[in-house]
């Protein structure tokens, strides 16, 4: 439980207090809202991880602590924990999503106190990268819904190329360009979504387990630098990529009756949810990569170039893409010191710039394996590299420019 009527991405702003109590308790009150499943009868108890400050607890992120408060006791009585309603939501039915009260209510102090935040970092790149799976779990159920329709619905006839026998009609409207094109589009996204996501859930265990400080520390970096990239791409794609498989349906996607509206809705949270995509772009940028001069991220991306046959076009071109993404860097930190504004300025554009990189690689390293060389996965990266990734020269060129811009004084230009 951390967000609070008027705190939301600023949790410094948090206001729920916990009073130490004679028996080494705490009592508990604020109110807490968007908190999912925060009442319900499924388990028999519903323990809230609840973040606040004590009662001398300093202004701002560093006074917050965190509160383990149960909504049923020890001892089986009711602790004063409250839901005051459930939010009327645009999607996400079957999630209950609460607003909170705790009265005085019980709890007990988990780890150190002014720690809250820490305590809660510590599954914040699962929680993220979890969000990033829901993302594209969703555009994978709106791709396969869009996918089932294009094969049975038929409309007008589809171009074919010169010389080609012209069909009766009307044709699957899987068959005409425009169609295909977003099918292809969002199959690509869903596929190199996976291979990243589940490289980066490797990455996870070998921070948290490997017994080499040095693997651990890597993948730690890995996870620091990839995680927000992913949150932030993959949720982004999930609510304009299923918007996209709607169009498919035509009139027909924008009633209910054919289910693929309620995926638009329901994607559309997951932009917002364990931190916005701009806080995740503001965290890649700003906390992650300018700190160390892009030093993580360079390690990172150093790994998957070892993966890469500069020999093959499209490996050549991710290599490329990654070459270009570290000069940026460079360039970025100058410019940054010029203009410290600028880095929240474009913070969404670099995200995005790295999640273009990113996904050039993996659906280059996806065509290369033995079973990567049929239709199946060749046309979704064929699309892709058509239709989507001339984009990252497009904001390169941009963002070069706006820090050519921030170098040279007004007065100069």
């Amino acid at each position: 439980c951390l967000t609070e009527p008027h705190a939301g991405s600023d949790l410094g702003l948090v206001r729920t207090q916990g009073v130490p109590q004679p028996d080494g308790s705490f009592a508990v009150s604020g109110t807490k809202i968007f908190i999912s499943g925060g009442e319900h009868d499924l388990t028999d108890n519903i323990v809230h991880l609840v973040l606040g400050r004590l009662p001398d607890a300093p202004p701002g992120p560093k006074g917050l602590s965190l509160f383990l408060v149960p909504k049923v006791l020890p001892d089986g009585t009711r602790n004063a924990v409250v839901c005051e309603r459930i939010e009327e939501k645009m999607g996400l039915h079957g999630s209950p999503t609460c607003v909170m009260r705790f009265d005085a209510a019980t709890g007990w102090l988990i780890g150190e106190a002014g720690r809250g935040l820490n305590a809660m970092f510590v599954m914040m790149n699962a929680a993220r990268l979890h969000v990033a799976l829901q993302g594209i779990g969703l555009l994978e159920a709106a791709w396969q819904k869009a996918d089932a329709y294009a094969a049975e619905r038929r409309q007008m006839r589809a171009p074919r190329p010169a010389g080609a026998v012209p069909s009766a009609g009307p044709d699957l409207i899987g068959e005409h360009p425009a169609m295909r094109r977003i099918l292809d589009v969002q199959r690509a996204w869903i596929d190199g979504g996976r291979v990243l996501a589940y490289r980066t859930g490797v990455q996870l265990d070998i921070a948290k387990y490997h017994p080499d400080a040095a693997a651990r520390a890597a993948a730690q970096g890995w996870c620091s630098v990839i995680t927000p990239v992913l949150k932030s791409a993959f949720t982004h794609q999930a609510f304009h990529g299923a918007s996209e498989c709607l169009q498919v349906f035509g009139g027909h996607g924008y009633v209910r009756e054919w289910g693929i509206e309620q995926i638009v809705r329901d994607a559309r949270v997951t932009m917002i949810y364990e931190g916005t995509n701009e806080i995740q772009a503001i965290d890649l940028l700003l906390r992650k990569v300018l700190p160390d001069g892009g030093a993580t991220l360079g390690t990172a991306l150093l790994s998957l170039r070892r993966e890469l046959d500069a020999g093959r076009p499209d490996h050549a071109d991710a290599l490329r893409r990654f070459a270009e993404l570290r000069y940026l860097v460079a360039t970025l930190v100058q410019a940054a010191k010029a203009d410290p504004v600028l880095p929240y300025e474009i913070a969404d554009d670099f995200l995005r710039l790295v999640a273009l990189a990113l996904m050039g690689w993996a659906l280059a390293r996806i065509t290369a394996t033995p079973g990567g060389t049929t239709t199946r996965w060749q046309q979704p990266a064929a699309a892709f590299a058509r239709q989507v990734l001339p984009e990252f020269e497009m904001r390169i060129k941009m963002l070069q420019s706006r820090c050519q811009g921030a170098l040279q004084p007004a007065d100069a230009a």
